[in-house]
């Protein structure tokens, strides 16, 4: 595979903008999303330079393995599988995105250290995020919405700064928690934080906590829509993290909002693979308008929960933070929560541990041979290269 060249000609530049917001101790107004490139055609070459020089990437795309990582009831199979990926993605000369919450990343710390080592002495990239009961979280945030902005700033950047009582959701202020927690376990400040929360201002304030702490990126959409003239786009200094589409759902297979890992075991198996999945979805790329005339590569993700492996059903802590019915999450509930709730979740028998590993190697090696394996940080280059 030759080694693909930059190519980025600007024909007909009617604006530039490019907005990036310093850390700030208190809030401002909110930031309107912005393109780092306001033009009316761009053409943005499919064989653009791949991040490092990456001499076997191809040039069909860009595709990021983004894993996230929240297992806090089963740290003992969370932290096998995790050192399990990093084996993977070294063996291919690639790199994954490993999301990281706080309460697993302090699991890991007090109870299998050696993950965490194995890491920092990794190329792997880290990011954030967060699972219930953080109050950015859909459903646990009513009292954000009664704060006004500099209040609800301090508060959000309390919750990034001290650790989250898994019991009760206050703060202890004993203890460190949140995004700042995580850098520091790992010595690298994550790279993407996104702000899970509907309320337009408390998301507006907390992609500005996050860019104060370090953050480089953020989220508006996790599987697909990124504008294809403008991959790249800033909020309140936060790049947001391009996807054109993701080998993640079978949506594309048979309508349904199932994931690929979940058919594995079943006699039409492949049917479902993920390597099929994107080689379909390549071939349906089109990558071009009438207004960018030279067709661009897309930005792929490639995403997975780490307990997807190991563990069929709801996330262990479900039953913790939500009524159940009929192994679905219902509303939240009210504190104080019982941490010894039901695990709704059940463990994958052996074959079909295998055949989802199998399934996601053969995608892992795929996209080495075919295409630019990127993560965040390569991405943040590109954006870069791109102005």
């Amino acid at each position: 595979m030759r080694r693909p060249t930059l190519l980025l000609f600007l024909l007909t530049i009617s604006a530039m903008a490019c907005m990036l917001a310093a850390p700030l101790s208190s809030p401002p107004t909110a930031a309107p999303v912005i393109s780092s490139l306001q033009v009316s055609q761009t053409l943005l070459s499919p064989t653009m330079r791949p991040p490092d020089g990456d001499s076997r990437a191809g040039d069909e795309g860009y595709i990021t393995f983004v894993i996230n990582v929240h297992d806090w009831t089963h740290p003992v199979e969370s932290a096998y599988i995790l050192l399990k990926l990093v084996d993977l993605f070294e063996k291919y000369g690639v790199r994954g995105d490993f999301y990281f919450t706080a309460e697993i990343t302090r699991k890991l710390v007090e109870e299998h250290p050696n993950v965490i080592e194995r890491f920092k002495n990794s190329n792997m990239t880290i990011s954030y995020h967060t699972r219930p009961p953080h109050p950015l979280y859909p459903g646990f945030d009513s009292h954000l919405k009664r704060l006004d902005d500099v209040v609800l700033y301090q508060t959000l950047l309390d919750y990034e700064t001290y650790a989250l009582d898994l019991e009760t959701g206050e703060l202890d202020r004993s203890r460190p928690g949140g995004y700042a927690y995580v850098a520091q376990v790992f010595g690298r400040k994550p790279i993407v934080a996104p702000a899970p929360n509907n309320d337009p201002r408390v998301k507006d304030a907390a992609q500005k906590v996050y860019a104060s702490l370090g953050a480089q990126m953020t989220l508006l959409y996790h599987e697909e829509g990124t504008k294809l003239e403008q991959p790249f786009e800033y909020v309140n200094g936060l790049l947001l993290r391009p996807s054109d589409f993701s080998v993640t759902r079978v949506t594309s297979v048979d309508g349904s909002n199932n994931f690929w890992w979940n058919f594995m075991s079943r006699p039409n198996a492949a049917d479902y693979k993920p390597v099929k999945m994107l080689q379909n979805l390549l071939a349906e790329w089109v990558g071009q308008t009438s207004s960018l005339p030279a067709a661009r590569a897309p930005f792929i993700t490639a995403l997975i929960h780490e307990n997807n492996y190991y563990r069929s059903g709801p996330e262990g802590w479900s039953s913790i933070y939500f009524t159940m019915n009929r192994g679905q999450r219902g509303r939240p509930l009210l504190p104080p929560w019982n941490l010894a709730a039901p695990d709704p979740s059940k463990p994958r028998s052996e074959a079909d541990k295998a055949a989802i590993w199998t399934a996601y190697e053969e995608l892992v090696a795929y996209a080495a041979a075919n295409l630019n394996v990127v993560t965040s940080e390569d991405i943040l280059t590109l954006a870069q290269e791109s102005k």
